[in-house]
């Protein structure tokens, strides 16, 4: 599979290659053989920001793209560290939390068909957080605690 894609990214018959769930050691497989990804799609959140892996994506230059970036809707929209930063900046927990990721540089893609919540998700760039609120969220994390494991789900 590798040197399949390796082969079309080399035709020129695909721009880009991305892997989802990879952690560090599926990654060095494909470092080993050469071939390094475009982007990294993983779950990522402040309760589970994956510092090996992210670092690793961005040692080579990977783009780390989270899925499920909101929590899986868990407690994380209810922290009260989420919650206070949302009424400080006037702001929803979920643009809080999204606004996080761009500014550690993850590419989010939350989930939702509701009309006003994509509104309020893509309302985000007009307001910053502080390095000290930026690590106050980083700070959340809980490690591998409610993550899927890639191992036993798959790829």
């Amino acid at each position: 599979a590798v040197a399949g894609m390796a082969k079309l990214l080399a035709d020129g018959r695909i721009r880009a290659i991305g892997v989802s769930n990879f952690k560090p050691v599926h990654l060095q497989r494909l470092l080993d053989s050469d071939l390094v990804p475009d982007v990294n799609q993983i779950q990522l959140d402040p309760l589970h920001t994956r510092p090996d892996i992210v670092a690793l994506n961005r040692e080579h230059g990977i783009l780390t793209e989270a899925w499920s970036p909101l929590g899986r809707g868990g407690e994380l929209l209810e922290h009260p560290a989420v919650t206070a930063l949302a009424e400080r900046h006037g702001r929803t927990p979920a643009q809080i939390v999204l606004r996080w990721h761009t500014l550690v540089g993850n590419v989010a893609i939350p989930k939702t068909s509701n009309p006003q919540r994509l509104a309020e998700n893509l309302a985000i760039f007009d307001f910053v957080l502080s390095g000290e609120e930026l690590d106050s969220l980083t700070a959340l994390d809980t490690g591998d605690a409610g993550l899927l494991d890639a191992d036993v789900f798959g790829h």
